[in-house]
């Protein structure tokens, strides 16, 4: 699965089945929590260089939602898979039947 954003979206087209679908949003949820770090980095940096308030705010509310996004996508992106066949047991053999007593001469 590809991790720059741009390619990401070229492989949406191509996202037929449950399981690519999956792993799409799985990477967008993981580019998204990127970019909260990032953004994270830009307010500490507002803050340090003593920027507007409204831009460190601005920052904040960015850095809060796009984790938002990327936890939401972590719970829903696992509904995309493809179902898996339950795991079934082994059969179990059949009893055998029963012997006659052996006659004794």
């Amino acid at each position: 699965m590809p991790t720059a954003l741009d390619e990401l979206l070229q492989s949406v087209t191509t996202a037929r089945d449950g399981d690519q679908q999956h792993a799409v949003l799985a990477q967008l949820a993981e580019q998204l929590r990127n970019a909260a770090e990032i953004l994270e980095w830009a307010r500490n940096n507002a803050h340090w260089r003593q920027l507007p308030a409204p831009t460190w705010e601005w920052l904040r509310t960015a850095t809060d939602a796009a984790r938002d996004l990327a936890d939401g996508l972590g719970e829903v992106s696992p509904a995309f898979a493809s179902p898996r066949a339950p795991a079934t047991a082994p059969a179990l053999p059949a009893p055998a039947a029963p012997r006659a007593p052996a006659h004794r001469r």
